[in-house]
């Protein structure tokens, strides 16, 4: 079990810290009194999500605002109901678990963090044991929650140690499935959020973050006009995967390859890409920027590559939400070339 208020603070996700904020039984009107301070904190943790990516842990903070500001925060951004919000939090909120848990110095902790709020199967490595290189097991079915949405080879299952239904594991890759655990947990947590009036103490807050939100999104706008790549041409296969990689949403192998080469092949430059993947949980600067300057042929063979057909996107399960051109167009750059003259001139017809 958690032994401290501290752990509470540290990990407000937790089924011990929400039963600590059941005992306090805080209406939202008393917002505007005595619990101001949890507000402040509730908006500060948001808009560091937004600037920073991670929401900050200080030593010895104030605990009960702390434990408290985490459910605030997920009512706020359940109430501006915007998803790249949402993911953007979420991620933010789970960064901050994986550093504090690669902090500590109690693996039992670890242990029981995890099967207590997720009811998974981690076990601890005895250090006599004739598996002492790695340091914790965890059931399959578990491992495989989360683990295939990381595209590094030592990802796959095959690639690890597996004994009586159990994957061995390092510290670190417990933990970094522990993380990709609570973005998720976090993420469903706003999503059942309750739908309430929220008191005028409330107004002020939601309309700072949403200022910080709107100036993040005519930044990325911004960068789309400079570089001339133009959004609503897209096909509609495209679209989710370039709005999902905005919000900072995991994409699979064949997704990333798709998006990365279509957005080279209409002349987005290999950096302002791999800054598009800077903020996702599982990115690697090394290997990003390899595969995307190999694709765009500036590493390895020198070829670069065009997107999947069309009927390949279909074969994979990226083929979605069709609409009557697809119906006209067997390749994804093939739409964007059918689009981007239709938008260009209607356009100039509304700017006359």
């Amino acid at each position: 079990m958690l032994i401290s208020i501290a752990d509470y603070a540290k990990y407000p996700f937790t089924i011990e810290a929400a039963e600590f904020v059941k005992q306090w039984d805080i209406n939202i009107g008393d917002f505007s009194g005595p619990y101001s301070t949890v507000l402040d904190r509730a908006e500060k943790r948001i808009k560091e999500a937004l600037i920073e990516g991670v929401v900050s842990w200080i030593d010895r903070p104030e605990y009960e605002v702390e434990i408290l500001s985490h459910p605030t925060a997920v009512l706020l951004v359940s109430a501006i109901n915007d998803s790249y919000l949402k993911r953007r939090f979420a991620l933010s909120e789970a960064r901050r678990a994986y550093l504090l848990l690669n902090d500590e110095n109690d693996d039992e902790k670890i242990v029981n963090i995890i099967n207590n709020s997720f009811k998974w199967k981690v076990r601890k490595i005895d250090s006599k044991s004739d598996f002492r290189y790695f340091d914790f097991t965890v059931s399959f079915t578990d491992y495989l929650k989360h683990a295939p949405k990381f595209h590094a080879e030592e990802w796959k299952l095959v690639n690890r140690m597996i004994s009586n239904g159990n994957v061995f594991l390092k510290r670190n890759d417990l933990i970094r499935l522990m993380e990709e655990e609570v973005r998720e947990h976090i993420e469903k947590r706003i999503d059942q959020s309750p739908k309430v009036d929220l008191p005028k103490i409330f107004d002020e807050r939601l309309d700072s973050i949403n200022s910080l939100l709107n100036k993040f999104k005519e930044k990325f706008i911004s960068q789309e006009r400079n570089l001339g790549v133009v959004p609503k041409a897209f096909p509609p296969c495209i679209r989710i995967l370039y709005s999902k990689l905005l919000a900072k949403h995991h994409l699979s192998h064949m997704g990333r390859f798709t998006v990365t080469s279509f957005l080279l092949n209409i002349g987005m430059q290999s950096e302002e890409l791999i800054k598009l993947y800077l903020l996702l949980s599982d990115f690697n600067e090394r290997l990003t920027r390899y595969q995307v300057m190999h694709i765009a042929g500036e590493k390895g063979s020198k070829t670069k590559y065009t997107p999947p057909t069309c009927s390949t996107l279909r074969t994979h399960g990226l083929c979605n939400e069709k609409d009557e051109i697809c119906d006209l167009i067997n390749h994804p750059l093939a739409y964007y070339r059918r689009m981007l003259p239709r938008l260009r001139s209607k356009e100039e017809v509304e700017n006359e």
